[in-house]
């Protein structure tokens, strides 16, 4: 705060807590001087809710203490902790490959935050609604979320997805349709196996590559019915 900003604050002080009155100027002065000296890194208004004069005032309606500075720059601490927390250093418009002046945005910007002059930038949240419209027309157009090449290159890291479309495209039932009334695996997950590591050490799931048998005569019974009824 500037001088003339904590001259307003002090005086604001007396009136709600006459208590805190100076009986001459030269105590008056000298306490501007103390009060100056410890807010000087405080902002008197900052994002977020931050005002100086509302922790004076709630100070006084909550403590049967005459107020400190200190007990304006406390919460402003962790009041500016609470900004820089949520602060997620947005890419400067600065060339990547200069190192210095990169640095130099980043810690403008920080500095910015913390001490309120701006407020801090946090990361988008993914909703949890419906995708945007132009996003659906163009999944629509191209056939699929993930390219072609894309899928091509991930099949063998997903067996599974790759099965259940392989089974799609030879007009075969889908065996991961069902869950498996043998490992419990359900919809959509392979089946497994229990891994027995002894009578008194408990044992761990795997994946199978295949699936049990019964799951796939009841994948099967099921495409039987779903044909017969259309």
């Amino acid at each position: 705060m500037m001088p003339n900003e904590v001259a307003a604050l002090l005086a604001y002080v007396a009136e709600l807590d006459p208590r805190t009155a100076n009986s001459n100027q030269a105590e008056a002065a000298e306490q501007l001087r103390r009060w100056c000296e410890l807010l000087r890194d405080v902002p008197a208004i900052a994002p977020d809710g931050w005002d100086a004069a509302a922790v004076v005032r709630r100070h006084v309606a909550e403590s049967p203490f005459p107020i400190l500075a200190v007990d304006v720059t406390r919460p402003w601490a962790a009041h500016r902790r609470a900004l820089l927390a949520r602060h997620t250093d947005p890419t400067p418009a600065v060339d990547p490959d200069d190192v210095a002046g990169w640095q130099a945005a980043i810690r403008a910007q920080r500095d910015a935050v913390a001490t309120g002059q701006a407020a801090p930038t946090a990361s988008r949240e993914v909703t949890s609604g419906d995708p945007h419209p132009a996003i659906v027309a163009r999944i629509a157009a191209a056939g699929s979320p993930v390219p072609a090449e894309a899928a091509d290159a991930l099949r063998p890291y997903r067996p599974a997805k790759a099965a259940r479309e392989a089974a799609s495209e030879q007009g075969r039932s889908d065996d991961l349709s069902v869950a498996c009334t043998w490992c419990r695996a359900p919809v959509g997950e392979q089946c497994r196996r229990r891994t027995n590591r002894g009578p008194n050490r408990a044992g761990s799931w795997h994946r199978r590559a295949t699936v049990h048998p019964s799951r796939r005569e009841a994948a099967q019974a099921r495409r039987d019915r779903q044909e017969s009824a259309a």
